[in-house]
């Protein structure tokens, strides 16, 4: 019943605020984003651009198109719980808001000190199958394959650490995998520990890697669980895009690599076939160049 009310109170949202022209609906966003963070006190879960509202919504300021673009894409093709779109709205300066449901829970970072190995099995099941359902949609047919949906460049920390903004698109997956060894700029102490290291690489490069969708943030930060723990909300999408099917566990154990609970005792048994390709993403954070 009370989902019943939520979803009839975000359609009653979503048909409202179309009726408000686009400035008048842009200025009443930034109040209401400016009233939400004075009454949470400051408090954001995700820094200062997202806040929670009492009455359903939560309001993210500065969010990309893509991001809007990759949740209404999950949203049509999955059952996975991404939060339901109200408005999206672009200043001509470029001020923007996302408005969407407010998913109620919390999320596994801030429950992270109650990883036991119970709830562990409860999380790994949900993100075996929330995974899963990701990466039965199907690829593109045509290049770009791997790439940002709608054929953009990829958008992924774990590959740009010297603050560049375009990586890609790329035709295929040995593409791929050939500007990522350039793009890293590599250094090695000698030439031995150099030639071992890119053999490994060029080893595993070999094997056939599938295209899939990867939400590629998926971190505990990012997951919203319930009083059971059940995954109710998987959130921030605007890296998410077509990556070789080893990405998801790697950036996963990149983005949270000295929490030992959620790389090792989640993510290796939701992916355990990737612990090679987890080894040569080591050696490009160990010898990479950063700045």
């Amino acid at each position: 019943m009370l989902s019943i009310l939520r979803k009839a109170r975000l359609g009653i949202y979503y048909c409202l605020v179309r009726l408000i022209p686009h400035n008048l609906r842009l200025k009443l966003y930034r109040h209401l984003f400016l009233r939400a963070r004075e009454q949470n006190g400051g408090y954001s879960i995700f820094g200062g651009n997202v806040q929670r509202t009492s009455y359903g919504l939560c309001f993210k300021r500065g969010a990309l198109q893509r991001e809007v673009t990759a949740m209404r894409f999950v949203r049509k093709r999955t059952t996975i719980p991404v939060p339901f779109i109200v408005d999206y709205l672009v200043s001509d300066d470029n001020e923007s808001y996302l408005i969407m449901e407010l998913i109620l829970g919390k999320t596994l970072a801030d429950q992270y000190g109650s990883l036991t190995e119970d709830v562990c099995r409860i999380i790994i099941r949900d993100l075996i199958d929330i995974t899963n359902e990701l990466r039965s949609i199907p690829p593109p047919s045509r290049p770009p394959l791997v790439c940002g949906l709608g054929s953009i460049p990829i958008d992924c920390r774990r590959i740009q650490l010297n603050g560049s903004s375009s990586f890609g698109p790329f035709d295929s997956v040995k593409a791929f995998h050939e500007e990522l060894i350039k793009f890293s700029n590599l250094e090695f102490p000698n030439q031995e520990t150099e030639s071992a290291a890119l053999s490994k690489i060029h080893r595993l490069y070999e094997k056939p890697h599938r295209i899939v969708f990867t939400h590629n943030d998926l971190h505990p930060g990012n997951v919203m669980v319930d009083a059971n723990f059940r995954i109710v909300g998987i959130l921030d999408w605007e890296s998410s895009g077509w990556m070789p099917e080893y990405w998801e566990y790697i950036k996963s154990r990149f983005v949270y690599q000295y929490r030992k609970r959620w790389g090792g005792r989640v993510m290796a048994r939701v992916f355990p076939e990737y612990e090679e390709e987890w080894e040569v993403d080591c050696i490009y954070y160990a010898h990479r160049v950063r700045y």
